[in-house]
């Protein structure tokens, strides 16, 4: 999988672990609420190589905890016929580290797992499986969901909550050129927006599950339209301009209005500065803003920033 997909995975699982709960619901038919105490497990796991002379590391990409379950998420990019074998690897370290000694021996139990595959075909199946043979013909059917993302439309992903899968929306127009989709994107992307505002008003996210959301769907659309400088920049500007950016163009005034007003407050240059960093202002525009409030030049402006 291309790095930058397993990144914001990553990513998101770890640093706004909450999205995946409504994920989890819709995935495994649960019903968490997004106050749920959720857990991610280390996804680390050494096994001892083919010839047995050396120990390989094997990285699960999330194992979440929740209550008494233990979940184990796989992201992919493009469906993959040998997937079946590494969940079924994964799954078996995951259960063995977890084992619990009971009356008659010990008890392993498999995590409930599922695949995201970010692209998919007509061929891809909606569960992947493997049956396992164990002395005196016992059999057990291994079998792991499938969530195909490009599924979801952007009501589905509203609807459910599944915040998760927004960065990856735009895969669903790699493919597709020319200006006639330009209308569909915008106004997909809106829905997107309003409807995380719409959550954020709730208390369903808070402003860094949007910051972060928003900020890996920009460098999606220029991941997937590198090839595509029409694309490219048509996407860029509808998403980067009309509407994701509006969030961060929010949140930046905001911290200016307020490190201002309480810097004034306190008749202070150097406490407006710190305020307004702790606003999460970007220096480039703290310092413009200085230039214009205190009528200094750049280089006034970037000393005293470099000061504080």
């Amino acid at each position: 999988m291309a790095q930058i997909f397993d990144d914001i995975f990553r990513t998101l699982c770890e640093k706004n672990s909450k999205l995946l709960i409504p994920l989890i619901n819709e995935v495994f038919h649960r019903d968490y609420k997004m106050t749920e105490k959720i857990e991610l497990w280390a996804g680390e796991h050494h096994v001892l190589s083919g010839n047995q002379e050396k120990l390989d590391k094997r990285i699960t990409d999330s194992m979440i905890h929740i209550g008494d379950n233990l979940y184990h998420l796989e992201c992919q990019s493009n469906p993959d016929g040998s997937m079946v074998l590494r969940m079924v690897e994964y799954d078996f370290h995951i259960a063995l580290e977890n084992a619990i000694e009971v009356e008659k021996g010990y008890e392993m139990r498999f995590p409930e797992s599922a695949v995201l595959y970010l692209r998919h075909n007509e061929d891809t199946p909606d569960e992947i499986q493997m049956t396992v043979i164990f002395p005196q013909d016992q059999s057990v059917t291994y079998r792991v969901p499938v969530v195909k993302t490009q599924q979801y439309s952007d009501e589905d992903i509203v609807g459910k909550q599944l915040y998760f899968l927004i960065p990856y929306y735009i895969l669903r127009y790699e493919h597709v050129g020319g200006e006639e989709c330009m209308s569909e994107i915008t106004r997909e992307y809106q829905n997107l927006y309003e409807g995380m505002i719409d959550a954020r008003e709730a208390g369903m996210l808070n402003e860094y599950d949007m910051s972060n959301i928003l900020d890996f769907a920009r460098r999606l659309v220029e991941y997937v339209f590198d090839g595509n400088q029409k694309m490219k920049s048509e996407v860029s500007a509808v998403m980067g301009g009309e509407v994701l950016e509006t969030y961060a163009d929010r949140m930046i005034a905001k911290g200016i209005e307020k490190g201002m007003e309480k810097g004034m407050e306190k008749g202070s240059m150097q406490m407006m500065i710190k305020l307004s960093r702790e606003f999460g202002v970007p220096e480039e525009k703290l310092v413009e803003r200085l230039m214009e409030e205190f009528a200094m030049d750049r280089e006034e402006a970037e000393k005293a920033c470099a000061e504080i």
